[in-house]
């Protein structure tokens, strides 16, 4: 195969357009899926995340100032997640910035490599203003023909660790190791799993996809597409611009201020979303579970309390870990408390009562699984933790 698109061909794998690009959404139904990520490893081509080299000594300036995080905190061969705000304070999008010896990599799900670069340019045009003396060589690694694929689940590491060795246990969570000069294997994740991004040449991962699903029938691997982010988004909440765009992109609504450093000397947005930290909050996302069985919760159903409407529904799903219905709600500041009752969702057809919840939805399993006590296929260890 000379490309990671005609593997999944060859595999029948359901394809869709993530972030303008085609890439799996599923290769089996939505419960297999799942199961290999909540509960051993789920193998997933991640070629819809954009990746954007800035390389050069100015680099660093550049790069800072396109983000909301401070990316002075980091050294080679680590990472950082952080938003990218519009001019209102708004978000734009989310990033990972890894560092190197020579700049930095941006890699993002939902902004176009184009846009990043378009960003940059902007920027560019205050070199003087920013501190920027030499122009950073700024490159789309599309043009090279990069690619990305995600290993993620409680038993990952174990997998990985079998084809790279020891190294993988312990890498540090935001940080990467260059294997053999080829790969970029980058410790991260979204959804409370072990999470490793596997990033570089198309025809390294084609053959690195071969390896994994080889290695990884004894930990019941399976691979995947994208649509399994509909559930586990839900239940560990991160940026998704599918789930909020049509209901908030305001840092302080959606819980997501902690992405954002103020202290900062300067970033894209920056005085509108200090602005936004000092005043009340209107809104703020929550949990929100039925307590009956109920009918199909959809976004914007409202959610009341004793008839006033005091919120709308974002979006839904049924969790398979926890055996019931969930859902994110964008509830007035004075309703949006956890482990509250009295609410009503309105739905299409029922008004079904429930009760605002803490998020994450769910403790995960990687959460409790530990590299030197537990195992997926050591007798000699424990499997659950």
């Amino acid at each position: 195969m000379k490309s990671l698109h005609d593997l999944h061909l060859a595999g029948k794998a359901k394809m869709g357009l993530f972030n303008n690009h085609l890439v799996p959404a599923a290769y089996y139904e939505p419960a297999i899926e799942y199961k290999a990520v909540r509960e051993s490893a789920l193998l997933v081509d991640y070629s819809h995340m954009s990746i954007v080299s800035v390389m050069g000594d100015d680099a660093w300036a550049l790069v800072n100032h396109l983000v909301s995080a401070d990316i002075s905190i980091i050294r080679d061969e680590q990472g950082l997640y952080s938003l990218v705000l519009n001019e209102d304070g708004t978000i734009k999008g989310d990033v990972y910035i890894l560092c190197t010896p020579d700049g930095y990599y941006i890699l993002s799900e939902n902004i176009a490599a184009s846009d990043i670069i378009n960003s940059l340019d902007n920027l560019l045009q205050r070199a003087e203003e920013l501190e920027i003396s030499e122009r950073p060589a700024i490159k789309s690694m599309a043009e090279e023909a990069w690619g990305a694929l995600m290993v993620e689940g409680p038993y990952s590491w174990e997998l990985l660790t079998e084809v790279y060795g020891f190294d993988i246990i312990g890498l540090p969570y935001h940080e990467y190791i260059n294997q053999d000069g080829e790969l970029i294997l980058f410790r991260c994740g979204k959804h409370g799993e072990f999470g490793y991004l596997l990033i570089g040449p198309q025809s390294t991962l084609v053959d690195t996809w071969s390896i994994l699903v080889e290695k990884g029938e004894k930990y019941h691997l399976k691979t995947g597409g994208l649509d399994y982010l509909r559930t586990v988004r839900i239940e560990n909440m991160c940026w998704d611009e599918s789930i909020y765009a049509d209901f908030s992109r305001h840092p302080v609504e959606l819980q997501m201020q902690w992405a954002v450093q103020y202290d900062k000397e300067g970033f894209i947005g920056k005085d509108a979303v200090v602005k936004h930290s000092h005043e009340p909050a209107k809104r703020k996302i929550v949990g929100i579970s039925p307590l009956t069985d109920s009918a199909e919760i959809a976004p914007h159903d409202k959610v009341s309390v004793d008839d006033q409407q005091v919120g709308v529904i974002v979006n839904s799903s049924w969790s398979p870990a926890l055996g019931a219905p969930i859902a994110l709600a964008l509830l007035d500041y004075d309703y949006a408390w956890s482990d509250i009752s009295g609410f009503t969702i309105e739905t299409a057809t029922a008004k079904i009562p429930a009760k605002t919840q803490n998020l994450p939805f769910l403790y995960n399993l990687s959460l409790l699984v530990s590299p030197t006590e537990h195992s997926y296929i050591d007798a000699m260890k424990a499997r659950h933790a």
